[in-house]
Parts: C-alpha cells; structure tokens; sequence
C-alpha cells in the first residue's frame, strides 16, 4: 500500500500553531479614524466612567469590573474619556493592579503619545471662538461680557478696573480685550516615534485700553481680567481641551495725571516645525491697523500699559503648546522736551510647545515680538 505524503498536512498544522501563538503574543492595534492604537491600549468610555469611583495623580479605582475594566493588566495604556471626574480626559500608563472586592485599584503613571499612537496623523484645526467657552473666573465687579457682536471670539469689557492705588492716588484700566485663535495642529507618530509636528497658530486680537489716574504713580502690576476653558475637542479618541486666560497691567512710572488710549487690532500667525529631531520657526507674519486718543499728560512719563491673551492647548490635561501676546503701548513724555510726548505701540510675547508628553527633553520657543512703532506725538496735529 502506498503510504500518503504526510508533509502538506504537518506543514499546515505548524502553520496554525505558529499563527495562533503569534496572535496570542503580538497586537497589530485598533485603528480609529486616521490613527492606529497599540495593542496594549484599552478605551474607557461612558460604561467604565460610570463605574469610576475616584482619580488622582497617580491612582484610579472603579466599583466594579464592567465593560473594558476587566481587560485591564500591568501593561495596559488607559485611554479614558471625558466625564465628571476626567474632565480633560486621561492617558495613562498601569503600573500595578489591585482587587478590592467587585472594583479594583489601578495605579498609574503619565503615558506618553507614542506609548498609545502606534502610527498615523493627528490633525487639530479649529477656530476658537466665544459659544464654545465658559467663562471659569473674572475680575468681580470689573469685568462685563463685551456687546459688540460683530467679534465672535472671545471678548472682555474693562469698566474702571483700578490696577493701582494708594490712598487718595488711583489709576485705572478701561476698554476691550479680544481674542480669537485659529489652531492648526499636526503631528505624525511612526512606528510609536514622533515623526514631525506641525503647528500654525493665528490670533486675531484686539486691544483698546486707556489708562487714568489722578496722581503720580509707578511700579508694575499685572491682573488676570479673566479665565476662559473650551468644551473638550475629541479627535479620534484624543481629548484636546483649549484654555485662554486674559490679562492687562502696567509697568513704569508717571510723575502727574494721565489720561491716554490706543486699540491695536493685529493679525499675527506663527508657525513652528519639528522634523529629523530638530525644530524650526518661520519668520512671523503679522498686520495692524491702530488709533489712539490724543494723551493728556501733566509730567514726565515712562509708562507702559498693556493686555492680551495666553492661550494653552492641553492633551489629556498635559500642556501641549502655550501662546502668551501682550499688546502694549509707550507712553514717553517730558515737559521740557521736544515733542513734550509720544506714544509707541508693540507686542510681546512667545509661543511654545511643551515636551512632555511627546518625550522631548526640552520645550521649544518662539518669539511673538514685533518691535515698537511711534503712533503719535505732540507735534502732529
């Protein structure tokens, strides 16, 4: 009898086995919209947060083992929504499992991007503007929502906001603060590697302050006028959640009363590049129209009066990019001089991007200065 060629079927067996252990010990990831997660990720969504007993630095603990929960071991990536008590979400990377009862104990530590994007493109482009924000804290008794409509960021109204005072002697802030950012974010991860970031940043902004006082005055003082944080952004199971904070303040000195008030309105887009381990910045592209009202002024002054934004993207809660501009203007006056005052106007600031949880040693910055301009003076009539 002929015995039958065994080798095809052995060699079909082998594969089988080969191919189940292979699954067994590697995860090729869950793709969700244009990213792939590593295998390692487990998603916790409403069914899971519903079961969320508390959060803290470095602790999360469920009542019970539903949903997702029970999926969880020591070498997880959590990737946890936004609720109540995750209200920027979390990225976290488990350290050790505990049972207590029906819930458990998960101890954690901050995961990076890449520990949980295995590959693809992360694109956040969003225009931020007032209807998407709540308002978090304001100057009591100082501030007012702004009326004019036709500006659809995020607007602040000053009504003698006094930023100085001693006894009799006050100074006081009034006018307008606006706001509103356009945010272009890319990132590529490749084979769990930050492969280029991308970020365009555009703020259109208004400011319109004057500045009065009764009486010499000098120092500096800054206020934060108001906090802003935007209704969280999910992208692909990534929760972005934009912060703006608005400030204004004074620095320098004036040796009588004052009176005097400019409104910049700018345009300045900023863009910053990573690639080959390496940033890079492109020269920054800006516009502006002004006015100003003509400067009552008694005496000799060197002051500086501004106000303007800071507005942080946060990924997970983690700060991913700050972007600080300050509109300012000089008010320089002698009264033995020629021309007796001038006012200049400028801006200051940077916009960085923090490292941490992308894995870089370091934060990269770029200047948002442009260089102050005379407006005025009094010889122009």
């Amino acid at each position: 009898m002929k015995r039958k060629n065994i080798k095809p079927v052995i060699i079909l067996i082998i594969i089988i086995i080969i191919s189940e252990a292979c699954e067994r010990e590697f995860s090729w990831g869950t793709k969700i919209g244009n990213i792939t997660y590593a295998g390692n990720v487990v998603f916790l969504g409403p069914e899971e947060l519903s079961l969320l007993k508390e959060v803290t630095s470095n602790e999360i603990s469920f009542t019970d083992l539903g949903g997702e929960i029970g999926k969880i071991t020591e070498k997880s990536i959590l990737v946890v929504g936004v609720s109540e008590k995750t209200p920027y979400g979390l990225l976290r990377k488990v350290n050790s499992i505990e049972l207590t009862g029906t819930g458990i104990a998960i101890t954690t530590t901050d995961a990076l991007l890449s520990d949980a994007v295995k590959e693809g493109s992360i694109k956040l482009q969003k225009r931020l503007i007032e209807k998407d924000f709540r308002l978090k804290s304001k100057v009591e008794g100082d501030l007012v929502k702004g009326q004019d409509k036709s500006f659809d960021g995020l607007a602040v109204t000053l009504e003698n906001l006094a930023i100085y005072t001693d006894g009799t002697k006050v100074a006081r802030l009034e006018g307008a603060v606006g706001i509103s950012p356009e945010i272009d974010i890319t990132i590529e991860i490749r084979f769990n590697e930050i492969g280029g970031i991308d970020i365009v940043t555009t703020l259109n902004k208004i400011d319109e302050l004057t500045i009065s006082s009764n009486g010499a005055f000098d120092g500096a003082k800054e206020i934060v006028a108001a906090e802003f944080i935007h209704s969280p952004i999910i992208i692909d199971s990534l929760v972005f959640v934009p912060e703006v904070t608005i400030s204004c303040g004074y620095e320098g000195a004036i040796s009588g009363e004052v009176s005097s008030g400019v409104r910049q309105d700018r345009v300045i887009t900023s863009r910053l590049h990573y690639a080959n381990s390496r940033w890079s910045d492109y020269p920054l592209a800006h516009t502006e129209i002004f006015d100003f009202l003509r400067p009552q002024v008694t005496d000799n002054s060197d002051l500086e009066f501004y106000s303007g934004p800071e507005i942080t993207i946060r990924l997970f809660g983690v700060p991913i990019q700050t972007v600080k501009s300050a509109g300012f203007c000089s008010l320089e006056a002698q009264k033995t001089g020629t021309p007796a005052w001038k006012l200049l106007i400028g801006n200051e600031g940077q916009n960085t991007v923090i490292g941490d949880i992308f894995g870089f040693k370091e934060d990269y910055s770029s200047s948002l200065n442009i260089q102050a301009s005379e407006i005025g003076n009094a010889n122009e009539k």
